[in-house]
Formats: structure tokens, C-alpha cells, sequence
């Protein structure tokens, strides 16, 4: 009697305190900017090599997925950012082997973006991330209204004759109407287009001094040519947001090309559950009932011991009891040990991915959304 007293106190505290904050309005992750059909990163990558990804640092891939993972996140993980310094990503090689589960995208402020990358090494990134290379039509709508660079004051407006790169976001005029950073200038970004290796710079003429290098395509092996967009901070009035270069072989490294992730727009995901959540008895099981989550078609329960709290820290303790469930109730039968209690969460699913379990308070504020690597 007692131990279900206790398993039932602890679960409505829970539970209606994960409602505290609305589920997020916007369709794409934290770190991204919707760009027509796609969502793309509000930054330059950064790209960070972590260790044992899917068992202790299964977590931390997933904040990295759901694109929530911060500074201390990668640092409490033990992650080490790759590509400032040089070309230090091996044993992911410059073709992309041996870099799945080991380099990771994040879309940070206020970091040095990575380079010393290939287009090769970028898209395996992004892929571990959860995410891709954007096309050059993506990549163009994301860059939409970045100012154009002429004269760089070297504070606020793109670097593009700094003569080194600057951290992301760090040029604060230097935004697209999409919300995205350093779109002109800063690093050359691969994009997903290959094109025949071009060997010429033709211009546009009259409709913009930016660099257009699609032209003249080469007759050598060695091809095809990777698209890099936008110039870097060593271009110019040529960088900006129609510059575009062809003459880069998918396999080669510069100093000054980098990249950024998108991802599909998933569109309206199911919101948080209610605070309509329910614990009641049977005997000596417990009876959960729940409103299902706006915008869900399915519910998947959590279920994890009070002595082992935080939600998502151990994590061999949770047990997903039920995972896309047309039901809004559920009996559990199991009864936890002498002196614990279990604890509870729910989310709505959808076709489009999944709601949150709930959100971490800071201070009485709700912030990230809980995680769990058992249940992710």
C-alpha cells in the first residue's frame, strides 16, 4: 500500500508538470530555419567526433538529432570538435568511409565553423545528424535576402574579405529573411549538386558581381565538380548569395569551404499531452489514462524508477510499456522495490514523428524536451 501510494504521488506530479510548456510551433528543430520544403540550419556546422554513440552517448546523439544538443551537452559527452585546426577527421577518410556513428553536424552560434572537410565527409556528417546536404535550390531559398557583401566592416556585415573565418553568427547583419547566418561569405558551402568540373569563371553579367563558375567543364579524369555556394571570407564582392562554384573535385579540402545540414520539414508534429493524465488502482496494478496528445493517432508510455531520476540519464532502468498505441489507458502490473517508486510520461505520435515526452524545467521554465535512449 505504501509503494503504490508512492508510485502514485510521484506519477501526477510528473505528469502535470511536463504540461507546464506548450509543444513547440514551429515544424522545424531549434537549430533551423524553414526554407520552403526543407528546414535548414541557422548555421555553419561545426562537426564533432563522439564516442560511443549508441550506448552512453546515445542521448547525446539524440539531442544532436532533434537538434537541441548545446556547448555543454557535447562537452559533458566528451565530444571533440573536428576540421578547426585541419584536416583531423580520420578514420573518417576523405570518401566518406568509416565516418557514419563517429562526426556529427551541430548547428551552433558563437563557434568556429568546421572546413578541412570534403564533400564526401560533409554528407556523412549531416547523415548522423539526421539529416543532408541541401540541394542548391534549398540552398538558395534559405539564402534569400542575405545582404549582398560590398565593403566589409569586419564587425556586423558578411565576412568577405576578413581573410579568416569568423564564428557563426557572430557578423549579426549578416542574416537571410529565412533567419539563417552567413550565407554570403564566411565559408564556402558544399551543397548536394554535382555538375560537370568546371574550369571557368563567366560572371552574371549584369545582374550581380557574385562568383559564377559553371562554365568550361573539364575533359580530365578526376571529375565531377561538387557545387560550393555563397564565396567565403576571402572573396570579395564575389561572395554573396548567387555565388556559385563548380570547380571543386567532391574529394578535395580547403581551408575555406564548410558546409551546413537541412532536413526534411516534417510539418506539424503532435503537441505535448495534457494534464488530463490519470492514475488510478486496480488491486496492486496500476491503471493509466490519458487525453491523447493534439494532432496524435498514437500514444507510447515510458516508464522509469524514481532512484534513478533524471529521466534519459541511466536509461537501462526505463522501459518503454507501450509504443504507438491506439489506446489512451494501460494497466501495469509490476510493482517497483521496497523504498522506490516508478514514474511515468507520455507522448502523442503521428505519421509526421513524434510529440514530446514533457520538458526539463530550468528554474521553473521549461527548456529542452525530455530524452530518453530507451524510449527514443
Amino acid at each position: 500500500m505504501e509503494r503504490m501510494i508512492m508510485k502514485m504521488s510521484f506519477l501526477l506530479l510528473l505528469s502535470m508538470g511536463v504540461t507546464a510548456a506548450a509543444a513547440a510551433t514551429g515544424t522545424c528543430a531549434p537549430d533551423a530555419v524553414p526554407a520552403g520544403t526543407a528546414c535548414l540550419d541557422q548555421y555553419e556546422a561545426s562537426v564533432w567526433r563522439v564516442t560511443n554513440p549508441t550506448t552512453t552517448n546515445a542521448p547525446l546523439v539524440r539531442k544532436i538529432q532533434l537538434g537541441i544538443a548545446t556547448l555543454l551537452d557535447l562537452a559533458s559527452g566528451g565530444a571533440t570538435r573536428l576540421g578547426v585546426g585541419g584536416d583531423d577527421y580520420a578514420p573518417c577518410t576523405d570518401d566518406g568511409q568509416n565516418c557514419a556513428g563517429d562526426i556529427y553536424a551541430v548547428s551552433l552560434p558563437s563557434q568556429i565553423p568546421s572546413a578541412h572537410i570534403t564533400w564526401f565527409q560533409a554528407q556523412a556528417a549531416c547523415a548522423s545528424s539526421g539529416k543532408r546536404l541541401p540541394t542548391s535550390a534549398e540552398w538558395q531559398v534559405g539564402a534569400n535576402g542575405t545582404p549582398d557583401p560590398g565593403p566589409d566592416d569586419r564587425a556586423t556585415d558578411c565576412n568577405s574579405a576578413g581573410n579568416i573565418v569568423s564564428s557563426t553568427g557572430s557578423r549579426g547583419a549578416c542574416i537571410s529573411a529565412r533567419g539563417a547566418f552567413d550565407m554570403a561569405g564566411n565559408l564556402e558551402e558544399w551543397v548536394a549538386d554535382w555538375e560537370p568540373l568546371s574550369t571557368a569563371c563567366t560572371g552574371w553579367g549584369g545582374l550581380s558581381d557574385d562568383r559564377m563558375c559553371l562554365a568550361g567543364a573539364s575533359t580530365e579524369a578526376g571529375g565531377p565538380g561538387a557545387l560550393t555556394r555563397g564565396g567565403s571570407f576571402v572573396d570579395g564582392t564575389g561572395a554573396g548569395p548567387l555565388a556559385v562554384v563548380a570547380g571543386r573535385r567532391p574529394a578535395v579540402t580547403f581551408s575555406f569551404i564548410g558546409f551546413r545540414c537541412t532536413a526534411e520539414n516534417p510539418g506539424p508534429l503532435p503537441a505535448e499531452v495534457d494534464n488530463g493524465f490519470r492514475l488510478s488502482r486496480s488491486g496492486s496494478s496500476a491503471v493509466l489514462k490519458w487525453n491523447v496528445a493534439a494532432g496524435a493517432s498514437t500514444s507510447s508510455v515510458l516508464r522509469g524508477h524514481v532512484s534513478l531520476l533524471p529521466v534519459g540519464t541511466v536509461g537501462a532502468d526505463e522501459r518503454c510499456l507501450v509504443t504507438h498505441s491506439g489506446a489512451d489507458t494501460l494497466t501495469d502490473p509490476e510493482i517497483p522495490a521496497v523504498g522506490d517508486a516508478f514514474w511515468y510520461l507520455v507522448r502523442g505520435e503521428n505519421e509526421l514523428g513524434n510529440g514530446p515526452y514533457g520538458f526539463e524545467g530550468l528554474h521553473g521554465v521549461p527548456a529542452a524536451p525530455r530524452l530518453s535512449a530507451t524510449c527514443p
